[in-house]
């Protein structure tokens, strides 16, 4: 009788620990890329830069309305990668990524935060300083600055997630448009 008792025991016990596990953290992407614009630029994609609070998988956001300056990573959720690496696989798939291009382009992530400006309403925000470089003679340089954010559908880490999707989509397109524009990098 003792026996069956101490087994039971160790039984109930056993399944405790096995309800308390935690979940697994929800991984999210960009998911799959829209419509690719590779074909009007030969450009060669560089690695994005990061600062260092951004060199890694946590979902960041601020309380805009309680506190903008303080950055809180949501417990449950992660990025698949850093949003670095991230947004320069979405890059290299809208853009196209061309070794021994016209152009190198480089970049610098600033900001990428999910900003709640109350509870029930957040958005992404994203700010990336781009070069564009020629490779050719003319050794021509530009710089520009690229702000854009897109309303979260929700007011949680899968909104965020949809919403950077988004933003980062819009990033390859001005990105591609200004390259465009300038003639760099267009393929003859």
């Amino acid at each position: 009788m003792r026996a069956a008792i101490a087994i039971l025991c160790m039984a109930l016990i056993a399944a405790g620990c096995a309800t308390n596990r935690e979940p697994a953290p929800q991984t999210y992407d960009f998911g799959p890329v829209g419509q690719s614009e590779t074909g009007a630029n030969s450009v060669q994609v560089v690695e994005m830069r990061a600062p260092e609070w951004l060199d890694g998988s946590q979902m960041l956001y601020r309380l805009a309305y309680r506190d903008p300056r303080a950055l809180t990573p949501y417990s449950g959720s992660r990025w698949a990668g850093t949003p670095a690496s991230m947004l320069t696989l979405r890059l290299r798939q809208q853009l196209g990524n061309v070794p021994g291009a016209k152009c190198i382009f480089s970049s610098s992530l600033a900001e990428f935060s999910q900003t709640y400006d109350a509870s029930d309403s957040s958005r992404a925000v994203l700010h990336v300083h781009a070069v564009l470089a020629a490779t050719g003679a003319q050794g021509q340089r530009l710089q520009k600055e690229f702000r854009l954010e897109a309303k979260a559908p929700t007011p949680d880490a899968a909104g965020g997630a949809a919403a950077f999707s988004a933003v980062a989509s819009d990033l390859a397109k001005a990105i591609g448009q200004w390259m465009a524009g300038t003639g760099l990098c267009t393929q003859t």
